[in-house]
């Protein structure tokens, strides 16, 4: 099963969530793989998989119970700016199609170390936002659809202004043809007087249930998360 980590912006919490949702998976016995397929701001490495603890995909990788030797990430992008720009200033051009196949590959070779291959989880965790541009036309929306079928996770920071960026991130993306499965908040900046608060103002406007709460330096909220999903999967 595919779980895409989808943000509502930079900087929300989306490495915390899908470190904390691998290690959730772990814990219960269940097979987990953790990519990045696009990370700005770091080396590649000549072409092998970036040190332990240097980003977010080393992040990933360090959380996965299952281990892939593929590249990783595919596109280690070393200007710390939006994907696209970090892209075309390195000479590269990211490629839908190319993350896709780069996927399948690591699923493949992790399959054989797995006594169910069915039952083993991929996290994927997207650069930016929903919308942030990957490409020309290209964003981290049209991404998550390309890697579909697959779960959707929607991170919003738990401090003020997650209201509005709750509310203009689903519109968008209702507009856009489909909304994500959950929504979660991470208390992954220094908190403020909303902090702990906003995911029962955005339930009792109207806007969205979360459908967990990471509070600071306490990421056992990801069992709700995890608890849902593995009921969705039946």
């Amino acid at each position: 099963m595919r779980v895409v980590i989808l943000g509502c912006g930079t900087g929300v919490g989306k490495t915390r969530v899908s470190v904390a949702l691998l290690r959730a998976l772990a814990a219960r016995g269940l097979p987990a793989l953790g990519l990045k397929p696009i990370e700005s701001g770091i080396q590649s490495g000549n072409h092998s998989t970036v040190a332990a603890g240097a980003s977010d995909a080393a992040a990933l990788s360090d959380a996965s119970s299952v281990r892939t030797g593929i590249v990783h990430p595919l596109y280690a992008l070393p200007e710390p700016v939006s994907p696209h720009l970090a892209a075309r200033r390195a000479a590269k051009r990211i490629e839908l199609g190319r993350i896709s196949d780069w996927i399948n590959e690591a699923e493949q070779s992790v399959a054989p170390h797995v006594l169910s291959p069915s039952a083993a989880w991929t996290i994927i965790e997207t650069a930016g936002g929903v919308f942030s541009p990957l490409a020309p036309g290209v964003t981290n929306f049209t991404l998550a659809q390309t890697l579909c079928p697959a779960i959707w996770v929607l991170v919003a920071a738990d401090a003020l202004g997650v209201l509005h960026d709750v509310s203009s991130c689903l519109l968008a993306m209702r507009a856009s043809g489909r909304e994500p499965d959950h929504l979660v908040l991470s208390a992954a900046r220094d908190p403020d007087a909303s902090t702990g608060s906003n995911g029962a103002e955005l339930e009792a406007l109207g806007i969205a249930a979360p459908t967990a709460l990471l509070a600071r330096n306490d990421d056992r909220g990801v069992n709700r998360l995890l608890d849902c999903l593995l009921e969705a999967n039946g």
